[in-house]
């Protein structure tokens, strides 16, 4: 494995970790909110983290890491 894709799957699970607290901290502001609007907003941000987090996986797995 070539230094240049370590580097590249080092980083990968460091922005991998970051989404992983973004997750707990939107679902935890969920719990918090009683208005729907609010609610709503962090709930499709927390979909997209979501996503976000799996693809990064599955770049990491890509690059074999």
């Amino acid at each position: 494995m070539s230094k240049n894709v370590e580097t590249d799957i080092s980083n990968l699970k460091k922005i991998l970790e970051k989404k992983e607290h973004s997750i707990e901290r939107y679902s935890d502001q969920i719990k918090v909110f009683s208005d729907p609007a609010i609610n709503s907003l962090l709930e499709g941000i927390l979909r997209n983290e979501i996503i976000h987090k799996a693809e990064i996986e599955e770049q990491i797995g890509r690059l074999g890491g």
